[in-house]
């Protein structure tokens, strides 16, 4: 397939850019020269003279002016940047034309692109700065070391959401004057949550899903040739009992590996994890948690930054194809079947490792944060308070409790088996 021609502008900056090559290299020959007895030295011009012919030897004519790259050797500077640049401002002055930011993109290609804007939460823009940066990778660092935790028994963990009826715009072919495309699904937007598990090593663990509804039903469980584990809550997200129950599942299904080493598990700041019961568990079975700080999984957790993306990709893709074939809806009836599909796809060996090594935790190594995608905070932005004065013992108990929140590390006579880092 044939390129696009360049445009005038493109072609006119490669120009100027061949020229400041010429010139660079009509310099360094001269100083080279220079080095020679003063009997054998080349003159400016013939060095000039010869750069030029080179470049015609690439059929490119590049003018190399001695008095240009003169100015140079005593200190100055080529004009075309300056002139070029001069030339824009005083447009910007008097009123340009339409199309001027276009060219100048064009003009500056190698400096300057186009991207497409992401939205970000204020509380998650603020939340990734250096004090919060610093702190997640010591105690994480800190926390593999101690334990001496390899890859095979360090694990994230986090829930993501299914809507089957809720459709994502789409570009599509259709009459070339109807400007309306429907694209048909059966509205249902009743949530179904999913616990995606995965491991540094590449494995990851049968997921769970989490309908919504009062009542089990049996038909769930059909074609679920994933392995996974099926339940539900009123309000179809993971909740108290559920976390218990999921982190005994976990150590059931992981204990065999980890051969009696310690495991630890990176999970998000959702309640269901830091209950009495979920904590005792893990303490007694040698499951240590670590919690990301809070409003940072999009930086941190390697299951929003690189997995659920292409999860929720080809779920859509494997929904569609089915609706389309099977003119049948999605419902908890056939959803681990579909999804199932999808997570086959998305979780590849490849992929899940990937997931650890882009935000740093395995192989550990902080400096996949860089400064850019840091934000300038104070040490401490935030402090929690009661509303109102509590009598003892709530007084203390919820005193203790913040305490833990903001200085897990002065709070070792808890009793709690959590490391909570406070968002700066």
């Amino acid at each position: 397939m044939p390129s696009r021609a360049k445009s005038q502008t493109k072609k006119k900056q490669i120009k100027s850019q061949y020229q400041e090559e010429a010139l660079a290299q009509a310099i360094e020959l001269y100083r080279e020269e220079q080095k020679n007895p003063s009997d054998k030295q080349k003159g400016l011009r013939i060095i000039c003279q010869e750069v030029e012919m080179k470049w015609k030897g690439k059929n490119q004519y590049v003018k190399v002016d001695k008095e240009t790259v003169w100015r140079q050797l005593q200190g100055g500077r080529s004009w075309f940047p300056l002139n070029h640049w001069s030339l824009k401002v005083h447009n910007l002055e008097s009123g340009v034309g339409k199309n001027w930011t276009d060219q100048f993109i064009e003009c500056h290609s190698s400096q300057l692109h186009q991207f497409w804007s992401s939205s970000l939460d204020t509380a998650r823009g603020h939340a990734v700065n250096k004090n919060t940066n610093k702190e997640w990778y010591d105690l994480l660092g800190n926390t593999i070391d101690k334990f001496k935790i390899d890859a095979d028994c360090l694990w994230a963990a986090d829930e993501t959401g299914f809507q089957p009826g809720n459709g994502v715009k789409e570009c599509v072919f259709g009459p070339a004057k109807a400007k309306i495309q429907y694209q048909q699904h059966n509205g249902n937007r009743k949530n179904i949550t999913v616990m995606v598990t995965i491991c540094a090593d590449g494995e990851d663990l049968p997921p769970t899903v989490i309908y919504k509804g009062q009542q089990f039903s049996t038909v769930w469980h059909q074609d679920n040739t994933l392995g996974a584990s099926v339940t539900h809550s009123p309000k179809g997200w993971t909740d108290g009992v559920i976390g218990r129950l999921w982190i005994e599942d976990f150590d059931k299904k992981t204990r065999t590996k980890a051969n009696g080493h310690a495991c630890l598990l990176l999970v998000d700041g959702h309640n269901s994890h830091y209950t009495k019961e979920f904590s005792d568990y893990a303490r007694e079975n040698n499951i240590h948690i670590l919690c990301y700080p809070a409003h940072t999984t999009h930086i941190y957790q390697g299951l929003n930054v690189v997995i659920f993306r292409p999860l929720k990709h080809y779920w859509t893709e494997e929904r569609d194809q089915y609706e389309s074939s099977k003119q049948h809806k999605i419902d908890k009836t056939n959803f681990v079947s579909i999804y199932a599909r999808a997570h086959k796809k998305a979780l590849t060996p490849e992929t899940v490792r990937a997931a650890f090594r882009k935000t740093g935790v395995w192989p550990f190594n902080p400096s996949v944060i860089l400064d850019e995608m840091l934000a300038p905070s104070f040490e401490t932005s935030a402090v929690g308070r009661l509303p109102l004065s509590q009598p003892s013992p709530v007084h203390a108990v919820s005193k203790k409790y913040l305490m833990a929140l903001c200085c897990p590390r002065s709070c070792g006579d808890t009793g709690l088996d959590i490391s909570i880092i406070p968002s700066s």
